[in-house]
């Protein structure tokens, strides 16, 4: 054997009686060769049965077998193998999402569920990341790869159909869920106890991987209200008017073009998220069809109504002035109801609402209802919107209080509210920032309350209107009226003392999400 090895033979072939010296081949050859005998008879096994066995694995290594010969007489012939439908494609996912627990969700992105002892609130897991759901990576804002807001209304739909409240009375989006360029984001959604009316608030989570099982680095992404289904049932009555399609009366709207658009005012749609195929206007009224793209669409039984497919469907908000005109993301979703799923293709209607919001109807193919958005309200995407976020989780990151300087302002310099008027009089130049201070000690009543918040309300609504402010910045400063923290700053976690400052902050708050990067509070 060793010498037969030496001249190349890496086969060797036991014709009989038995196996013993196919084994004893393995010591005869060098540490690492490939070399192998295969025996062709076995005690105690079926003769024809070993022989074919052992000329299979000959073939198997390489040998040449005369297959001409062994199945002449036996009526076998020659038939092409049939092509692989995948070759060189992968449709297996990595994983099926969850982050643990004690029961299965169905859902594609959230993997497990745990019951809340004593509340009947659930927890739901699971796991965020382009590589085991490329289509993510088609939904880009301002040079980020973020989570559509869509994703996460379909998120809260499943999280609370788990308890009986499968229908968003609200939820608002607190800060853009980036996700990194590898690995992924651990979410989370809670829902909450029900309380009298049958309201149950709601929570997404999210952190990025591999900072432990501790509550470290998780942000809030999205909270809001679920309640029970409005009993609507099939839908029809809240969605109609959908089965004539093109609707009448409506005048075809170019959507050619529309995504390179986008794309340039910081909107970077992939192919799975160019989806508007043909879109129509009659008056205020937007119409457009919408459809899963690509290989996206064989997953839309798995979802609700799968985020690709919704985020697409308010894309044609953007072309409701005539063009696109101001670039906008969803912000706030008010009493969003399914009444089908699965849906690949639909028809969708968006009409304007009270308060500068829209409502959007949803039916698919046939006309027949799928689901109802009663308002949206979007923002436009301002300059850092998305900016600085990441995934919004990072261990190294600290807050520390630094003392300012005396007199320290910005670059044009700023005034107190005290000496707005005189300012605006012509005596001096426009600032670049106007400092309205709200001092403690007024009255904790209702009537002191209201009057304190109502002169902010309309200071800072006149501020707002003034065309001579509009690239100045309104600086609200409270003391007391939340809590400062652990200790480890000035407040000394000392909690809320001034509550009127509390209802301001509260109401300057809102007029932040309406006027973005306008009013700031101290």
């Amino acid at each position: 054997v060793g010498v037969v090895e030496a001249a190349g033979v890496v086969s060797f072939v036991e014709v009989g009686p038995g196996s013993v010296l196919s084994g004893m081949v393995a010591d005869s050859v060098a540490e690492g060769s490939p070399a192998v005998g295969v025996p062709l008879l076995r005690k105690g096994r079926d003769e024809v049965l070993s022989l074919v066995e052992g000329v299979g694995r000959l073939h198997e290594r390489g040998v040449t077998v005369d297959w001409e010969a062994f199945f002449a007489g036996r009526g076998g012939r020659r038939v092409e193998l049939p092509t692989y439908a995948f070759q060189r494609e992968r449709f297996w996912r990595d994983s099926v999402g969850g982050a643990g627990g004690v029961g299965g969700v169905g859902h594609p992105l959230l993997g497990s569920v745990v019951v809340l002892a004593g509340s009947g609130g659930v927890v739901l897991s699971g796991r965020l990341s382009c590589a085991t759901d490329p289509w993510l990576a088609d939904h880009v804002v301002a040079g980020s790869v973020v989570f559509p807001g869509a994703g996460l209304v379909e998120l809260v739909v499943a999280a609370g159909g788990r308890v009986g409240c499968g229908r968003v009375e609200e939820l608002a989006l607190v800060a853009p869920l980036v996700l990194p360029e590898s690995g992924g984001v651990d979410v989370q959604v809670i829902v909450g106890a029900v309380d009298g009316g049958g309201r149950r608030e709601v929570s997404v989570f999210g952190r990025g991987e591999g900072l432990g099982e501790d509550e470290a680095g998780w942000v809030r992404y999205a909270s809001g209200v679920v309640v029970e289904e409005s009993g609507e049932g099939s839908g029809v009555g809240v969605v109609s008017g959908l089965s004539e399609w093109p609707p009448a009366g409506a005048e075809p709207v170019v959507v050619e073009g529309m995504y390179e658009d986008l794309a340039a005012e910081g909107l970077s749609y992939g192919p799975a998220f160019q989806g508007v195929r043909a879109a129509w206007r009659r008056g205020e009224e937007m119409f457009a069809e919408v459809v899963l793209p690509g290989s996206v669409g064989a997953e839309a039984g798995r979802f609700g109504v799968h985020p690709v497919l919704l985020d697409a469907a308010l894309h044609v908000v953007a072309l409701r002035g005539g063009g696109l005109g101001e670039v906008v993301v969803p912000f706030a979703w008010s009493g969003v109801e399914l009444f089908a799923s699965g849906a690949s293709r639909v028809r969708v209607r968006v009409s304007p609402v009270d308060a500068g919001g829209v409502r959007v109807e949803i039916a698919d193919a046939l006309g027949v209802p799928v689901g109802l958005v009663e308002s949206l309200v979007v923002r436009s995407l301002g300059e850092g919107l998305v900016s600085g976020v990441g995934s919004g989780v990072d261990g190294l990151f600290g807050v520390e209080w630094v003392r300012a300087e005396e007199g320290a302002a910005g670059s044009g310099g700023g005034v107190s509210w005290g000496e707005l008027g005189e300012v605006l009089s012509g005596v001096g130049v426009v600032p670049d920032v106007v400092v309205l201070r709200v001092g403690s000690g007024a009255e904790v009543s209702g009537e002191g309350v209201r009057d304190v918040v109502g002169g902010v309300l309309t200071g800072v609504q006149g501020w707002l209107g003034d065309e001579r402010l509009a690239g100045s910045r309104l600086v609200v400063v409270t003391e007391g009226a939340v809590d400062a923290g652990s200790g480890s700053g000035p407040g000394e976690g000392a909690g809320v003392v001034d509550v009127v400052g509390a209802a301001v902050w509260g109401l300057v708050r809102s007029v932040q999400n309406e006027h973005p990067g306008r009013v700031v509070l101290v």
